[in-house]
């Protein structure tokens, strides 16, 4: 074979972004700058051939322009020279002195730098040897990715994130502020009331400010452990739903009626928005049970509130032992009044089916999520 026909052969192998291993096997040397040359044009990212000395002997097409220079600017300087030595660098230069005697690798190397004539960027370099089939030639392969709007991005989304750390957190502030000040008002206004029963002649108009003086105090028991809730991403079941009960026996019952209000939870984690659906259901129900289920006093009155669990399944279960509901409600779900349109409304958000079975027995009302079976009794 002549010559003027010897074929250099390189094998290339990208390893990642920014990160190539070349290695070059000329059958004749004169060929390998050539070789080089072809090679680093075809690519992509800007990328430069280092001799041993550290100088640029190849630069490829993206190179010059990416950074805007010329050949005459970058081809036989030392890479520390060209740009205004922005590459100058003690740990970059530390890295690459490495290269060649300890066969190092530098990689995801960032410089952050105003380079002329194209201002501020964010460079990242990766450096490699070169290897020849020949020990004789030696060289440095460096690759540049620029990473300026893909860091310029990641600033903003930090920023914002952090912005929306602190609305949430002045957010939070105002809220258990609000909350604050609401409970307090209804105190208040529980207060007065307490004060015009004391006061009144009227023993139906004495009946009427009680009913509304529990009211009140089981809506500011209510709202005190919803809140207490919804500020958490899981709730526990049993300890939430015990002290709700026991604020609504204490705000609902009193020592005026005999009635008995018991619970029985299973443990479980729940997330807070259901758990304040729970709440407002446990309560309305509750509520009603006191109001209707027991027209007269009775000493074996109980209200009964369960929850029990199944895998992913849950039932909530409130019970009385009263006197049920008219003819007409046996098997049906509640009728169609505020409270029971409440009810369905909540049992709906937390995909819930509610059953109502009423008898001479007294009123159930269950609220299951999807298929739950309850033990066997």
């Amino acid at each position: 074979m002549q010559q003027g026909f010897f074929v250099p052969i390189a094998r290339i192998k990208k390893r990642q972004e920014g990160y190539f291993e070349i290695t070059i096997e000329p059958l004749d040397p004169q060929y390998a700058p050539v070789l080089a040359q072809a090679v680093v044009d075809t690519v992509r990212d800007p990328l430069l051939v280092l001799n041993c000395h550290l100088g640029v002997t190849v630069a490829s097409r993206s190179f010059f322009h990416n950074f805007a220079v010329t050949p005459e600017e970058v081809i036989g300087r030392s890479v520390y020279e060209i740009l205004d030595g922005r590459f100058k660098v003690p740990r970059l230069a530390s890295l690459l002195d490495k290269i060649l005697p300890e066969h190092a690798i530098a990689e995801d190397f960032e410089i952050d730098a105003e380079f002329p004539r194209i201002g501020q960027r964010v460079v990242i370099v990766n450096a490699r040897e070169v290897f020849f089939t020949s020990s004789a030639h030696k060289a440095i392969l460096l690759s540049f990715v620029d990473v300026t709007h893909r860091r310029f991005i990641e600033k903003e989304k930090e920023s914002l994130l952090n912005e929306t750390r602190t609305l949430l957190r002045e957010k939070e502030v105002l809220l258990l502020e609000m909350q604050h000040r609401i409970f307090n008002s209804l105190q208040i206004i529980a207060n007065i009331i307490m004060m015009k029963t004391r006061v009144t002649t009227s023993e139906e108009a004495r009946r009427h400010l009680q009913d509304a003086y529990s009211r009140v105090m089981s809506v500011a028991t209510l709202q005190r452990h919803i809140d207490t809730a919804g500020r958490t991403e899981l709730v526990e079941v049993a300890p939430y739903l015990t002290t709700l009960c026991d604020g609504l026996a204490a705000s609902m019952i009193g020592e005026e009626k005999q009635i008995s209000l018991k619970h029985a939870f299973d443990r479980a984690l729940i997330p807070s928005t259901e758990a304040v659906s729970l709440g407002l259901i446990v309560t309305e129900l509750v509520i009603n049970s006191v109001k209707y289920a027991f027209p007269q006093s009775r000493q074996d009155a109980e209200i009964l509130v369960k929850y029990e669990t199944s895998g992913s399944d849950w039932q909530l279960t409130v019970s009385d032992n009263g006197v049920g509901r008219p003819e007409g409600y046996t098997t049906a779900a509640p009728s169609d009044g505020l409270g029971s349109t409440l009810v369905k409304a909540l049992a709906q958000q937390i995909k819930a089916q509610i059953e109502m079975v009423s008898s001479a027995r007294g009123l159930v009302v269950s609220i299951a999520h999807a298929t739950f079976s309850p033990r066997p009794a």
